[in-house]
């Protein structure tokens, strides 16, 4: 729990810094999870590992693609699943989605701009169902004002699901 926990705070403070996360802390999360999985199920750990990192980029691809999700926390969802498993990896994401949509409300609120927002959302759901495509959820128009960390949402969602599981 340490090391993934270490982990997630070092990525959490690099998103803050430079909206960035490195691949050489994702890749080595993953490496780790890899050495968990195997020492614990031999060569079938392999296996499983490779699952549970997919899962997060399956999950949360359509996110990506409009720019509501960034790569890194795709990355720290899967680094969570490949030492952990599905348990912590499902209670993680619920969590963190939650804990997400909480400090986004919270951003509205202090910026006094959840109407305006909800008008932008609305536009950008008729526009789908008008052409039937996907696109880049609109952010222009106010800055960094409407980001929010994820990493950080992630941080206190493993934070929890552990707390949850033991």
């Amino acid at each position: 729990m340490f090391f993934c926990l270490m982990l997630l705070s070092i990525g959490a403070v690099m998103d803050i810094q430079s909206f960035r996360i490195s691949n050489r802390l994702i890749v080595s999360g993953l490496v780790l999870g890899l050495i968990f999985q195997i020492l614990e199920s031999g060569v079938k750990g392999a296996g499983v590992f490779l699952l549970n990192i997919s899962i997060p980029v399956i999950l949360c691809y359509l996110l990506f693609l409009i720019h509501a999700l960034g790569a890194g926390d795709i990355k720290l969802f899967s680094m969570i699943g490949g030492i952990w498993g599905f348990q912590v990896l499902y209670k993680t994401i619920v969590i963190s989605f939650l804990t997400g949509a909480a400090m986004s409300l919270i951003k509205l609120l202090c910026h006094r701009n959840l109407s305006l927002r909800l008008l932008v959302f609305k536009g950008y759901v008729r526009r789908i169902l008008h052409t039937g495509r996907l696109s880049e959820y609109p952010q222009e128009f106010q800055g960094n004002q409407h980001v929010i960390h994820f990493s950080i949402a992630i941080l206190i969602g493993y934070a929890i699901a552990m707390e949850v599981s033991y």
